[in-house]
């Protein structure tokens, strides 16, 4: 089968969030984004696979089209992406029925590859549920879904007011990442808890930290002024799950 020209200004109009939001479609793009999303809950309207690699990629159900590597590059968002993409429904997530005990707040988290990272190191370390501000950047944004190496279908992400949300689950401590907060390596986890990040450039804003009911911070031993947002996650979650570890939570 071949594309046509209906289909590929399809695909060219989910490279924009407009074009996400109006055709409830996002892009998954290269070998292990296609594999995972094969094998998730999402529906998959249709695959173009390199003529090349035939033979990875295969569904019964769903229509593929298979095209030259130069048409791959033509209609793909990434600069190097050999193997294909995958044209994929979106899903809506109006609420979190059922919090977990420990969940990710991301507070004005602007950068798509930060994002994707971050999402993936939620999924490594266990973590299912990330509340976001509504300014953070959209899930759906095809450098997000790359960073996140597959891991966007095992992490759901909310995005919310914020202080609503706080006001809305008073059940859970709510520990903000700040520089003059208690020492990460001698602090206790509790048992419930939303961890919030903010940004790089602004940090936690005031309309949030006023929610803080404590904070905890990295160590510092060397000059660098700041870390990472997504360095900074992998550090907080993997103290946390070391913590939980040794006083018997899960």
């Amino acid at each position: 089968m071949m594309l046509t020209n209906n289909q590929i200004k399809l695909i060219n109009s989910l490279h924009s969030k407009k074009g996400r939001t109006e055709n409830e479609l996002f892009l998954v793009e290269g070998e292990k984004g296609i594999q995972e999303v094969l094998d998730s809950s999402f529906g998959v309207e249709f695959l173009v696979i390199n003529e090349e690699y035939s033979d990875l990629f295969s569904s019964p159900t769903i229509p593929t089209y298979f095209v030259s590597k130069d048409e791959i590059t033509k209609l793909s968002t990434l600069t190097i992406n050999q193997y294909g993409l995958a044209i994929v429904r979106t899903k809506m997530v109006h609420s979190l029925s059922s919090l977990e005990n420990q969940v990710l707040v991301l507070d004005g988290v602007r950068d798509p590859g930060n994002l994707g990272t971050i999402i993936r190191i939620c999924d490594w370390y266990g973590i299912s549920q990330i509340v976001l501000s509504n300014d953070c950047t959209e899930f759906y944004n095809p450098k997000v879904i790359a960073a996140t190496m597959g891991s966007f279908k095992r992490v759901t992400c909310f995005y919310t007011d914020l202080t609503k949300f706080f006001q809305a689950n008073p059940e859970h401590k709510i520990l903000g990442a700040d520089l003059s907060g208690e020492n990460l390596h001698t602090y206790s986890f509790p048992s419930k808890a939303f961890i919030v990040m903010g940004s790089e450039s602004h940090g936690i804003r005031e309309v949030v930290s006023a929610f803080i009911q404590e904070r905890i911070t990295i160590p510092r031993f060397g000059e660098a002024e700041s870390l990472n947002v997504a360095i900074s996650t992998g550090i907080i979650l993997d103290h946390v799950r070391r913590n939980q570890s040794f006083s018997g939570l899960k």
